[in-house]
């Protein structure tokens, strides 16, 4: 599967090894830029990234052999250090 050079790609989520994981879904650029903005629809496409992502992030640490609520901190942390550097306004 080659992706368009605008998005990011997940592995099937129809295949047997996706089973019970949390997959990465397709990245919409166009949400990613609008979360650079100061707005309304920035800080509720901020929510849809840190939402949609959340899960696979979590699941990423959960199979390195984190216990849960270990693997919860990491992941929020991940989160809190992408919004605190403002790492999405140097997306381009």
């Amino acid at each position: 599967m080659s992706a368009a050079p605008d998005e990011v790609t997940s592995v099937s989520a129809t295949s047997p090894a996706s089973a019970g994981v949390a997959m990465f879904t397709t990245t919409h650029w166009s949400v990613v830029l609008e979360a650079q903005r100061e707005s309304p629809a920035a800080h509720e496409a901020l929510e849809n990234l840190c939402r949609t992502y959340w899960r696979p992030i979590y699941g990423f640490v959960r199979r390195q052999g984190t216990n849960p609520e270990e693997a919860k901190d990491i992941t929020q942390g991940f989160f809190a250090v992408i919004l605190e550097r403002k790492d999405f306004q140097s997306v381009r």
